[in-house]
């Protein structure tokens, strides 16, 4: 019986980044023993060396290849439904996990039966812990970030909330949301509540999921005596600030859309002209 099977999506992702996730992912098998788990690399700009480098670390790994890029949802959802363990953990390309980090997680999740979802303690490559647990959005704090509010005023009750800067990072809670990077999840939420939504592309997804986890009865937990490193925004570096702001609009939109109703979504979609402009202008500042 296969315990975990560990999706990874990369997009276009440094060779020597993925071949350090990839290399700790084979070190962690219990024993060297990977008969209990399987590897599913999604490749959202598909290519030989990708592939090549896979199966020289990983030569059991299934190896998928998109021609174009699907976006998270879409391709997350390709290797879950290739997936056979009691449960999927997903993991970005730009992290690394300790040898204990995946086999600890699946003792927890087999010891907490009540939780759907689970993550950890993850930090920076230089040890800085990494804000990962979040409650749920609401208009309030999420128009404080798209007005770039606190980028000028550093402490906001809405926005500290929603970060979760009022509570402990360092100790094992229940959360509203985690962050996707680590994110395992036991195989009965994807039978009870499907698999990602596909109308996001990129941003918002795992929120989504966790809402719709949370909302099916499944806890969301988060084990402070499990760490992993992740290289944060390595893969979306690469890419626009005009563009990446416009993914986190639209998301943004859907998610209040699906879950807080049509005023709230009104009201980002006719802010919209505003945080457009606001996007243009940090682009510039960046540049500069």
């Amino acid at each position: 019986m296969i315990d975990v099977s560990i999706v990874i999506l990369t997009y276009k992702e440094a060779p020597e980044v993925l071949a350090a996730c990839l290399g700790a992912v084979r070190a962690s098998a219990p024993g060297g023993d990977s008969s209990r788990r399987e590897v599913i690399i999604v490749d959202n700009s598909g290519s030989a060396a990708t592939e090549r480098l896979v199966h020289e670390y990983l030569p059991t790994a299934t190896y998928l290849a998109n021609a174009e890029n699907r976006g998270f949802a879409a391709a997350v959802n390709q290797g879950m439904r290739l997936a056979t363990g009691r449960y999927i953990l997903l993991l970005n390309p730009d992290t690394v996990v300790p040898p204990d980090a995946i086999e600890r997680m699946v003792q927890h999740m087999d010891a907490d039966v009540d939780v759907g979802i689970g993550s950890c303690i993850i930090r920076y490559p230089n040890g800085e812990l990494q804000p990962s647990i979040r409650r749920f959005p609401k208009l309030l704090d999420q128009l404080l970030i798209l007005f770039k509010v606190p980028h000028v005023v550093s402490r906001l009750k809405a926005v500290d909330e929603y970060m979760m800067t009022d509570v402990d990072a360092m100790k094992t809670q229940d959360v509203d949301s985690i962050m996707g990077a680590f994110m395992m999840i036991r195989k009965s939420v994807i039978d009870e509540i499907g698999m990602f939504d596909e109308r996001y592309f990129i941003w918002f997804e795992e929120v989504d999921y966790c809402k719709m986890a949370h909302d099916a009865g499944f806890k969301i937990r988060h084990y402070a005596d499990v760490e992993i490193v992740h290289h944060k925004g390595h893969t979306f570096n690469q890419l626009a600030t005009i563009r990446k702001q416009k993914w986190i609009r639209e998301s943004m939109r859907k998610y209040f859309a699906k879950h807080e109703g049509w005023a709230a979504t009104a009201v980002l979609w006719l802010l919209a002209p505003v945080f457009i402009a606001l996007a243009y202008v940090t682009a510039v500042i960046k540049r500069g």
